[in-house]
């Protein structure tokens, strides 16, 4: 069984020991948690266990920014992998076993819902599959709902201090030069998104000018990596469409495959070899290739009108309508979103 390492990031909150309770109830039996005084000196010390689970407490004489307490705390874990989770949120007792089912010994990231929890009530799910392209926009996935093998870690794949926030984002694009990612559809990691004071968060934790700006300072940065990602690719999904519409469907998917092994779950990709399945007949693989892309990239009308087009034929008529539906509301402009929901009826 795999030691995992569970970061707190901690300023002492009242909230604090609920977060500790969450690690403590957790069904994988071989934790510690590495607890780094993030507030610096007056940091009370903690008790060398928490419950059942060690604690090696990172401490420090100054004040942490969050990804300097980040580093910090794997600097101190000596896992095989790595979590985190803030002294405001908690984990559910399957979270940590769920994760590790699924990291397999393939050396990857494994990722989760979050459930975003807010003080109004609301409860939403936050996550999706990563697509490598998609990363460079935007990252859906919660610091807390990753698992990470520490050996990516020793490589190199740490926090910049630059980023006072994002700085998750920030890392998930270094790690996705390393490794692939893998997703697990389950929400077992409980964030109450505007309890913090972050400004990333939802609520009364969102400030959109701090969020802008080091935003914009994650572009800047990951720009190259990106632009020659395109220039690899954009070749390659071009010689795969003109196999495609040739009728040489074999090589089109091939091609495809060869995007996709350099550029994981890359959409455009996804959404060309899902037509080429749609070709050669294969509705339920066509359909399943389509609902990743859509999964990836969820507000593409055009993604989710040919996953329509592929229900339809499917003759799921229901799912159909659903998805033609959804496309209007992404694009309401588009003539040929309308005219198949009013099509499907």
């Amino acid at each position: 069984m795999p030691l995992v390492s569970v970061v707190v990031r901690s300023t002492a909150r009242p909230t604090l020991q609920a977060a500790l309770d969450s690690i403590a109830a957790q069904d994988h039996g071989n934790l510690e948690i590495v607890l780094v005084a993030a507030s610096g000196a007056t940091h009370p010390v903690p008790s060398a266990r928490h419950g059942a689970v060690p604690i090696r407490f990172a401490a420090s004489g100054v004040p942490l920014t969050r990804p300097e307490a980040a580093n910090a705390g794997l600097d101190a874990a000596t896992g095989d992998y790595v979590t985190f989770l803030d002294d405001d949120d908690t984990l559910l007792p399957d979270h940590v076993s769920g994760l590790v089912a699924a990291a397999g010994d393939g050396g990857r990231v494994v990722h989760s819902y979050a459930r975003a929890v807010f003080r109004d009530g609301r409860v939403e799910k936050i996550g999706r599959p990563v697509a490598l392209m998609q990363l460079f926009e935007r990252s859906f996935i919660h610091l807390s709902a990753a698992l990470v093998p520490l050996a990516l870690v020793r490589d190199g794949c740490r926090f910049d201090p630059q980023f006072h926030i994002l700085e998750d984002w920030d890392w998930f694009l270094t790690l996705a030069q390393r490794t692939r990612f893998t997703f697990v559809p389950r929400d077992t990691f409980v964030w109450n998104a505007d309890a913090g004071d972050s400004g990333a968060g939802g609520g009364k934790n969102e400030d959109n000018v701090r969020f802008a700006r080091f935003r914009d300072l994650v572009y800047a940065k990951w720009q190259g990596a990106r632009d020659a990602l395109v220039d690899r690719v954009q070749p390659m999904l071009q010689a795969a469409a003109a196999a495609a519409q040739q009728g040489n469907l074999a090589a089109a998917e091939e091609a495809c495959a060869r995007v996709l092994a350099i550029s994981q779950n890359d959409p455009w990709a996804l959404n060309l070899l899902a037509m080429i399945e749609r070709a050669a007949q294969r509705l339920t693989q066509a359909r399943a290739t389509q609902e990743l892309a859509v999964a990836v990239r969820p507000g593409d009308a055009d993604l989710v009108y040919n996953l329509a087009l592929l229900c339809r034929d499917g003759k799921d008529m229901e799912a159909a309508r659903n998805y033609a539906g959804h496309a209007v509301s992404l694009a309401p402009g588009v003539a040929k979103y309308r005219a198949l929901a009013s099509a499907l009826g």
